[in-house]
């Protein structure tokens, strides 16, 4: 009777984990697809996100250029990252912002990414069970599993060997004691030494330690990946299947390293045999011989995250396309083309039928937000293979842009020092083979308007070179009619009518005609004389 009741209560038990497990991976999974196509509501800790970006500046991919810093905070890279980031891991989201910051010059390379995000976007099964595989690794502490494969590890003292002593004698004398052949009392001084030693040095290493949790999790995750059963992850776990050989055994070391009980049993064991502390040295000196191998799966997971990210992201958009380029003569055609940050925003189309532009137009009429939305989709277009227009033709070229300076308060540097040092960079590149798209919004504009003038004429000659495509916006009519033999000029127009000023948004061909300065201060309640005043001096040019 009694064994019929301890198996029913044995099954029982069995059925109500099931039961149990099953909930949850139907909440876990409805929680995915209600987050599908939607902007993560959490506010990202930036700085940590940037950590495997700052340990592989030099590591680049390849086939790559690194966006410089000036150009991603020009063109509010931070803010369009969180609205592409919907990854699941802190891997993925450290991945993400890297591959956002390498654009590729490689086909090759975009159209391998460009099959992982097309079955991620069709094959919901495939990408929900990656998803639901990447739940050990959703933890935000495991932002910092970066530092265990990218900074230096600890250094494996002289003294491990006579942990490995210490720990063997204490085997030696328990066996001793279980047999009767030593009085159990001995066992109090060792356990009260070994307690006193494992606290000294677990202080020292005990951040490690708990590092390495989240190393073996991303071995478990790398295996469950690779046990899917998805003819679309063949080469991914290709991949996997090939570093995990050599690290699997760091991922059951690591366990055994981590693992407790509800009770604290298993940590009077740690204690009197110095299991985790000697067992944690043997760990580091495998991380440390197969560093290549753990590094390999981290970018791996991180890709794919990075990547099924990138399919919800274009979820949110109907008018997106996969840009087409050609080589390095091809033509530059965009149409239709928009900002992913703007929630009602007026798509343009162009051509640039002359590689040197200058755009006028007054103030908010969308010059800098045009000269934006070239430069965000041609790093996007070049990083998730998307671009934000119904079509998108273009060389392969690198964005180099000064846009928005601002006096540097802790260097000492003036708004135009910082102007000047930005636009040296754009005249340094184009001495280089490489096209480039230079983006530059108001040239100089922090200095008198006689130098000013000169300057800017004197820079945008130099860098017309017939490689480079240049995009400048201005409001200096001046300066555009000095140089439109060598740029071809389009302006953005408004109107002003009773109830303000009314912007269409769309690029129009030749130079402004418009002003709308005076007309601003009108509009925001300046006063009559100031306004009547300031128009009679620039009727009368007695400005």
């Amino acid at each position: 009777m009694y064994p019929i009741i301890i198996f029913g209560l044995f099954v029982g038990i069995i059925i109500l984990f099931i039961i149990l497990r099953q909930r949850k991976l139907t909440k876990k999974l409805k929680q995915l697809r209600d987050n599908w196509a939607k902007i993560p509501e959490k506010k990202l800790d930036i700085e940590s996100i940037k950590l495997f970006f700052k340990f592989n500046k030099n590591n680049s991919i390849k086939h790559s250029y690194c966006i410089d810093n000036d150009t991603w905070d020009d063109l509010d890279f931070d803010q369009i990252f969180q609205i592409i980031n919907r990854t699941i891991t802190p891997i993925g989201s450290q991945y993400l912002f890297y591959l956002l910051r390498h654009p590729v010059f490689k086909k090759e390379i975009l159209e391998n990414r460009e099959r992982l995000i097309n079955n991620f976007t069709e094959n919901k099964n495939l990408r929900e069970k990656i998803q639901l595989a990447f739940q050990k690794l959703e933890d935000d502490n495991v932002k910092n599993l970066v530092y265990s494969l990218w900074k230096p590890l600890p250094d494996i003292p002289g003294y491990t060997k006579i942990l490995q002593f210490i720990s063997f004698t204490s085997l030696s004398v328990l066996l001793l004691v279980l047999t009767g052949y030593i009085d159990f009392l001995i066992l109090l001084p060792i356990f009260t030494l070994n307690l006193i030693l494992r606290s000294l040095i677990k202080r020292k290493i005990d951040i490690d330690i708990q590092y390495l949790k989240y190393l073996g999790n991303l071995i478990n995750v790398a295996d469950k990946i690779l046990s899917l059963k998805f003819k679309e992850l063949i080469d991914i776990q290709s991949i996997l299947n090939k570093n995990l050989e050599k690290t699997r055994i760091i991922g059951k070391e690591i366990f055994t390293l981590q693992a407790n009980d509800d009770f604290g049993v298993y940590e009077y064991i740690k204690i009197y045999f110095l299991w985790d502390i000697s067992r944690f040295y043997s760990v580091i000196d495998k991380i440390k011989n197969h560093l290549k191998e753990l590094r390999a799966i981290y970018e791996t997971i991180g890709n794919l995250d990075a990547l099924i990210s990138t399919a919800s992201f274009r979820a949110n958009y109907n008018d997106y396309c996969c840009p087409m380029f050609n080589g390095v003569n091809g033509k530059y055609i965009v149409k239709d083309i928009y900002h992913p940050l703007l929630n009602k925003s007026v798509p343009n189309s162009f051509e640039f039928k002359s590689k040197n532009i200058i755009i006028t137009g007054s103030n908010m009429a969308g010059k800098t937000t045009f000269l934006k939305t070239l430069g965000v989709n041609a790093i996007l277009s070049q990083t998730i293979n998307t671009s934000l227009a119904k079509s998108y033709k273009a060389p392969f070229i690198k964005v180099i842009s000064s846009i928005g300076k601002t006096d540097d308060l802790v260097s000492g540097k003036s708004y135009y020092l910082a102007e000047v040092e930005s636009i040296l960079r754009l005249i340094k590149a184009s001495e280089l083979e490489v096209i480039h798209l230079f983006i530059m919004d108001e040239i100089f504009r922090g200095t008198n308007s006689t130098e000013r003038l000169a300057t800017s004429v004197e820079v945008l000659k130099y860098l017309s070179n017939n490689k480079d495509y240049i995009l400048v916006a201005t409001h200096d009519l001046q300066l555009s009619e000095i140089v439109n033999s060598e740029y071809s000029i389009f302006n953005f127009r408004e109107e002003v009518c009773e109830e303000g000023l009314k912007f269409d948004y769309k690029l129009h061909s030749g130079p402004s005609t418009t002003r709308n300065a005076i007309a601003l201060l009108d509009y925001a309640g300046y006063p009559k004389s100031i306004i009547e005043n300031a128009t009679n001096r620039i009727r009368n040019y007695s400005i």
